[in-house]
């Protein structure tokens, strides 16, 4: 089994996934993962909806559609989208937004967190998109959800071994006061 050292230290985002399905049961393990994260007053703020098949590929569809009548710069989010149309999985993640407080970004933070690194210490890959907030409005308007757009991920068997990418120290990040 991983340690959590291995977990946390391991992870990587991966963008390349080979074609092969990931069991509905390896998909429920890692959402209940994140459900252990914690929570505003434990409001347990996230929802998840879990896109495979044809309802990836009409998602996928309408989210590139709504980059095409953008008039601004959407920096990487065609690299998004082809992302995850070439994934086996995509889990758009919702905020319920509950007690109506900005913080509430964070319960949800976590749980994304807490899926990320079960799914690597089941062997997945991953990769956390932020990308789709560019067209938040017509998301939340696609899927009929009264919950604000958080994120979506990407998920499935690695098609790649990305290197560990450079890290600041302890030192470089931390400031120890008396």
């Amino acid at each position: 089994m991983m340690s959590i050292d291995e977990a946390i230290k391991g992870r990587r985002s991966i963008r390349t996934y080979k074609k092969t399905e990931v069991k509905e049961d390896f998909i429920r393990d890692i959402v209940e993962a994140a459900t252990f994260a914690p929570s505003a007053k434990n409001g347990q703020q996230w929802r998840f909806t879990v896109l495979t098949g044809e309802s990836k590929d009409k998602f996928t569809d309408m989210y590139r559609s709504e980059l095409d009548k953008l008039t601004f710069d959407v920096g990487s989010s065609y690299g998004s989208c082809t992302m995850m149309e070439r994934a086996p999985v995509v889990i758009v993640v919702w905020n319920t937004n509950k007690l109506g407080w900005t913080t509430e970004v964070h319960s949800v933070s976590a749980a994304i967190q807490n899926l990320l690194l079960k799914a690597h210490a089941l062997g997945l890959g991953t990769c956390w998109i932020g990308d789709v907030l560019y067209t938040s409005e017509a998301i939340v308007d696609y899927f009929k959800k009264p919950w604000k757009l958080l994120a979506a991920i990407t998920l499935g068997w690695s098609d790649a071994n990305p290197k560990p990418k450079p890290r600041l120290s302890v030192n470089d990040v931390t400031e120890f006061l008396n």
